[in-house]
């Protein structure tokens, strides 16, 4: 008898219900297990849902899932103690910050810490409230005993929606940014057009203040914008797929396996899998939560986990 596999994802035509179909089509080919998609949902409202047990597994990005686990943020007080990790690095954010070039020779000012933070900070473009932006600048000044409210005081934060950004930079009412997202999206692509931008660097004081929140260290590739000749490491957010530690072991096995050894043909569902490097983000230093059992023995059966 088939076993049934609910899948927590989002709204059709959001980037989780793209993945989760390729997913099922995959893992309905290969196993005899059944998968039913949930079409609803973010990454904070899944993180909660699978952790209840309502969905067997469900797709939220680490961020959300290290908050849940810490209990901090939007799980202040729930903790989400049943949430296990599948997998990891589906698709990469980065969090990036960059300052006009001139800025930054004028100043000296090449770090985020001193870009960003402070009197002598650049105007700093930020998406408004109820962008995931704004929440990640503040956390990140937290770490130097400052705070959105504190640069918005100083007049240092231009809030505005990412399709003003480019023309606020143009008309010389900003001069740097803040932004999570993939290599080549829109906004930091205006930015960089109006002005010719540097890429701050993060220090590792930074990468460890940040991880609490689910950021863990990645390399942007050089030339993955315009301007940016180097290698960047910079906190990044991964998409992950995780799993009710309750989910049968044995089912959880067979659906990491059959994607694994699918691998082609899920990129074949969805070319964005065709970059995605599995092994890698198996490593300790990706993982914001322990691994469900059933992933956990498989990588060890790889040897991709000692």
């Amino acid at each position: 008898m088939a076993q049934t596999l609910t899948l927590q994802a989002e709204e059709p035509g959001s980037s989780a219900y793209m993945y989760a179909a390729a997913f099922e089509q995959v893992i309905e080919e290969y196993t005899d297990v059944e998968v039913e998609i949930i079409p609803r949902g973010s990454s904070v409202s899944n993180t909660a849902t699978v952790n209840m047990g309502r969905s067997d597994l469900g797709f939220a990005n680490a961020l959300a899932v290290a908050w849940g686990a810490n209990g901090i943020l939007d799980f202040e007080g729930r903790p989400t103690s049943d949430n296990r990790m599948v997998f990891s690095g589906i698709s990469l954010s980065y969090l990036n910050a960059v300052a006009a070039t001139d800025y930054v020779e004028k100043t000296g000012n090449a770090t985020v810490g001193t870009a960003l933070v402070g009197e002598d900070a650049a105007q700093v473009l930020v998406e408004p409230q109820g962008s995931i932006n704004p929440v990640v600048y503040d956390i990140f000044l937290q770490s130097y005993g400052s705070s959105l409210e504190d640069m918005r005081d100083s007049n240092h934060v231009v809030q505005v929606p990412s399709s003003q950004m480019g023309q606020r930079v143009q008309d010389g009412q900003a001069n740097a940014y803040i932004g999570l997202g993939p290599v080549g999206i829109p906004d930091l692509t205006e930015v960089i057009l109006a002005r010719p931008m540097t890429f701050l660097t993060w220090s590792d004081k930074d990468m460890a203040a940040l991880r609490e929140y689910g950021f863990v260290p990645a390399t942007l590739p050089a030339n993955s914008f315009d301007g940016q000749a180097e290698d960047i490491v910079a906190p990044a957010s991964l998409m992950t797929v995780i799993a009710n530690v309750n989910t049968d072991e044995d089912m959880v096995y067979d659906v990491v396996r059959t994607v694994m050894e699918n691998l082609d043909a899920l990129a074949q569902g969805n070319q964005a899998f065709a970059s995605w490097d599995p092994e890698t983000f198996v490593a300790e230093q990706y993982q914001v939560i322990p691994f469900h059992p059933g992933a956990e023995r498989y990588y060890r059966e790889r040897g991709w986990l000692d």
